[in-house]
């Protein structure tokens, strides 16, 4: 009987120790699904559309994540003097100043578009990065488009502020202007400012907006009429661990 009451004792503490261990790993980890909202609204014949597409995470300090993730959506969304409102009320006003569009010019042609998609192209130990690609058109001779990043500490879910994120903002600086030059094969007596090609103020050169982590690579990408005219496209410059080293936190 005592042997009994010893194996029923054994089988209840192994099930007990086994479940906090379960528990802990289920709380800790960290996933991400898509979720997205797409609306349309017509004039006649023409069309506003907007569709939004983000990553949602789930586990661990999934509501700070969550919150930066729609923070920064939110914020692409902006336009004419808009500056701090929600993301409904912005979509709201899309709409609406498309239908007023229509209604006070009724032989225009075209409808509008907005899209913002967001995936998750590098997630390490530390550092979580959210790439965000936008398109705008909302008349003119052609749509506005660009990237951007938003870095996340991964232990605090918590935006990585540039100060953060690299550790020698000014010798970043001279490598990225390096790599500038080649690919816009900028020759070597010219200053950047002197090329005639590029909008720099009296600062001069400076590190692009868009900055963050894709296929094990830093990439710093200069959106069009960032530094150029939008004729000049995208400038995306990467940098590897090997070329870096811990300037960057990775």
């Amino acid at each position: 009987m005592r042997f009994l009451y010893l194996i029923v004792f054994i089988g209840f503490f192994s099930c007990s120790t086994k479940n906090p261990e379960k528990t802990i790993s289920e709380e800790t980890k960290l996933t991400f699904e898509l979720d997205s909202l797409i609306q349309e609204k017509c004039v006649g014949e023409n069309c506003a559309t907007l569709r939004l597409v983000w990553p949602k995470a789930n586990g661990k300090n999934q509501e700070l994540i969550n919150q930066e993730i729609q923070s920064q959506l939110t914020s692409m969304l902006m336009f004419g003097e808009k500056s701090s409102e929600s993301r409904d009320s912005l979509i709201a006003d899309y709409f609406k100043v498309f239908e007023e569009f229509k209604r006070d010019f009724p032989d225009s042609y075209g409808g509008y578009e907005l899209q913002v998609e967001a995936g998750i192209p590098y997630v390490s130990d530390s550092t979580i990065s959210i790439k965000y690609s936008w398109m705008s058109y909302m008349g003119g001779a052609h749509p506005n488009h660009g990237v951007q990043f938003l870095n996340l500490d991964k232990s605090s879910g918590r935006a990585l502020s540039i100060d953060r994120l690299v550790k020698d903002e000014g010798r970043l600086k001279e490598l990225v202007e390096q790599k500038f030059r080649a690919f816009h094969e900028i020759k070597p007596e010219l200053k950047i400012e002197e090329d005639g090609r590029f909008f720099l103020s009296e600062t001069g050169f400076f590190l692009a907006s868009a900055m963050g982590f894709q296929e094990d690579k830093i990439w710093v990408i200069y959106v069009p009429y960032e530094i150029g005219p939008y004729s000049m496209g995208y400038t995306e410059l990467e940098f590897t661990k090997e070329e870096l080293g811990e300037l960057v936190r990775w």
